[in-house]
């Protein structure tokens, strides 16, 4: 009877540890089941729902409609428009502003500077125009940047200096390095090379149009301003290579804007 008694209080001591480990893998594996099914990107919906159009445009028409509660994870931005997935696979095109009605995984709701910011930070192209002093003449500066990283970027831009004397165009290209893109005003050095040329006021006969090359480097800052708009300020230093006696230094100071998609 002892032995009876010892064998049955073994075998509930033995049913109950089994118990527990199944309970405890049974935990473990839909642990994992929900960390795989929801992406840690994923944003959750809490608006009543949002409407998923077939192309980055109003104009598509709306493929899926994703209801509250639900999670939704990005796939690729283009212009105000993104592309992203349910967790039913289905694939559709959402406006940004609808972003405003959803929330992180980590329970804090998206706001539109957020949203620009994260723009700012996988930007692919540049464009603006900028306003200076081009070693006494005034100076009007466009230009287009690709960026092959964020933090290099190539960069060409064309010139017009309207002095007193003379008048130059300047085509120039660039490459570009900004060490430090995370930061909301972020300083970026260049160096490069172009062409430059320089019609004299004068109709004297010793006064020619000419055409030099120059070799350039520059400093400068980007102010992350809102949304697609960048403000830019920079010196650059430059140095024109004549087939005079002596060689010419050019400084020129700039401000303008920029637009970045």
């Amino acid at each position: 009877m002892k032995f009876l008694y010892l064998n049955n209080h073994q075998n509930r001591v033995f049913s109950q540890i089994t118990q527990t480990l199944l309970c405890l893998l049974t935990c473990l594996f839909c642990g994992k089941l929900l960390a795989e099914e929801v992406d840690p990107n994923a944003l959750l919906i809490e608006v009543a729902f949002v409407e998923l159009h077939s192309g980055p445009g109003i104009g598509y028409p709306v493929l899926h409609v994703v209801e509250k509660g639900e999670y939704l994870t990005v796939q690729v931005k283009r212009t105000s428009w993104l592309k992203v997935t349910d967790k039913r696979n289905n694939t559709g095109w959402l406006h940004q502003d609808e972003f405003l009605g959803l929330t992180t995984q980590q329970g804090e709701k998206i706001t539109s500077a957020e949203i620009s910011w994260s723009d700012f930070q996988d930007r692919n192209y540049e464009a603006g125009f900028m306003y200076g002093d081009f070693a006494g003449a005034h100076f009007y500066n466009a230009q287009f940047a690709y960026l092959f990283t964020s933090v290099f970027s190539g960069e060409i831009s064309v010139g017009k200096a309207l002095g007193t004397i003379s008048d130059s165009d300047v085509y120039e290209a660039m490459l570009i390095s900004q060490p430090m893109p995370e930061l909301f005003i972020s300083p970026y050095i260049g160096i490069g090379g172009g062409i430059i040329k320089t019609k004299p006021h004068s109709v004297l006969a010793d006064s020619e149009k000419r055409q030099d090359t120059l070799i350039s480097a520059a400093f400068g800052l980007k102010y992350h301003l809102a949304r697609n708009f960048l403000l830019r300020a920079e010196y650059k230093y430059s140095l024109v290579l004549t087939d005079r006696d002596d060689n010419e230094e050019i400084k020129v100071w700039k401000l303008g804007f920029s637009v970045f998609f």
